[in-house]
């Protein structure tokens, strides 16, 4: 008798054991579909969405930054629009950070060295590493990408207009004693007095 209530008892516990698996496993497959439909969402929504555009420059400031290296490989890398994965996106965001983060600490052109548009492009750069940080977390939260995706694209249009208006600026005739006045403010004068 003892023998056959073990054997008994031993059959609920297996069976238990094998429907608490099964009802698992539909658990997870559930778990796992909807991981997929979030993820589809993110991609879908997230290529929609990167559309990042240069602005159009005139003549001038176009002349300027053709002759800047890091500024043409950096508007060609962000006019290539990565299209198959979500990963191709997180890759092109970390991409675009790296390409900003070495402009800012290559030389600027003369007419935009100024610390204006340094300020800019650091902000810029600010926008698209947190793009990076967002975009590459799991699960994705929509919304971040969403804002940093609108902050990328109108910080690219900020950046373009300060450098119009800097160039704009240096069309400006100085006023008599102007110059003198400028370099008595000079702060790298000030530090370096001998040059």
């Amino acid at each position: 008798m003892k023998n056959y209530l073990f054997f008994i008892l031993s059959l609920i516990a297996l069976s238990i054991t094998t429907y608490s698996c099964k009802d698992n496993s539909k658990v997870e497959q559930e778990r796992q579909i909807k991981i997929k439909e979030y993820n589809d969402s993110i991609f879908a929504f997230v290529q929609k969405n990167w559309n990042f555009k240069i602005p159009r420059t005139s003549p001038e400031l176009a002349q300027e930054l053709e002759n800047w290296k890091m500024w043409q490989e950096f508007k060609q890398e962000i006019e290539l629009k990565p299209v198959s994965t979500i990963g191709a996106f997180q890759k092109k965001a970390e991409k675009l950070s790296s390409s900003v983060l070495s402009l800012t600490f290559q030389s600027y052109p003369n007419k935009l060295n100024q610390p204006d548009i340094k300020a800019r492009v650091t902000v810029l750069l600010t926008s698209l590493n947190n793009l990076e940080m967002f975009i590459k977390l799991d699960p994705i939260p929509m919304d971040k990408v969403d804002i940093y995706l609108k902050e990328v694209q109108t910080n690219l249009k900020v950046l373009i207009m300060q450098m119009e208006e800097n160039l704009a600026k240096t069309k400006i005739p100085k006023e008599i004693g102007e110059q003198e006045m400028l370099e008595a403010m000079d702060e790298t004068r000030r530090a370096n007095p001998e040059e």
